[in-house]
């Protein structure tokens, strides 16, 4: 959802919202035991709850079709999943700059991580395609170089971009290329590759 439809939806809510208040209002004139009024204040009520859900929905959800079944390799996804949905939450309540800024660095910092943990894995399994899927890493890096320094100069809308991009790919990277070099990886001893989230 880019700034502009966001802006927009909004405001449309804060003018469902104000429109539910006046119209609850002058409804109590029909009576206090009259239903409609009290349906009003039902709707208001739940209105918030639904606002949640709809929001919810644009998390992204581990499931079952994500694991490689290689234990290391989905831990570290289902880690990229969550700051993905950290920042897209800090995004949707207009957290503070410095605390957006922080969860992307921690999320550009795990990514390459996370990357060289698997092409370590890749390399120590002699996989056939490395160089290939090692390039679809350094764009994907490429990439998320390119929206932090758009991000710096027109913040709104980068943001979202940036959002949209990080799950797009990274469904389509753990449902795809990851997918080709679960067969070869025998070895998942790693060391020397500790982490701080």
């Amino acid at each position: 959802m880019n700034t502009l439809t966001k802006g927009i939806s909004m405001f449309l809510l804060s003018v469902i919202i104000m429109a539910l208040l006046i119209t609850t209002v002058l409804a109590f004139l029909l009576g206090f035991t009259h239903p409609l009024p009290w349906i009003l204040i039902f709707i208001l009520i739940i209105i918030p709850f639904i606002h949640e859900v709809i929001l919810k929905k644009q998390l992204i959800k581990w499931q079952d079709s994500m694991s490689t079944g290689i234990q290391l390799v989905d831990e570290d996804h289902q880690i990229l999943i969550n700051l993905i949905n950290e920042l897209q939450t800090a995004t949707q309540f207009k957290v503070e700059q410095k605390k957006i800024d922080e969860i992307m660095q921690r999320l550009i910092s795990y990514t390459k991580y996370h990357f060289d943990r698997e092409e370590t894995l890749m390399r120590n399994n002699h996989y056939p395609d490395y160089e290939n899927h090692k390039k679809l890493h350094q764009e994907m890096i490429a990439k998320i170089n390119d929206c932090t320094s758009k991000y710096h100069s027109d913040q709104d809308h980068t943001i979202y971009d940036a959002l949209d991009f990080l799950k797009t790919w990274l469904i389509n990277h753990i449902k795809g290329s990851d997918r080709e070099y679960i067969p070869y990886i025998k070895n998942i001893e790693l060391s020397g590759h500790d982490h701080k989230i």
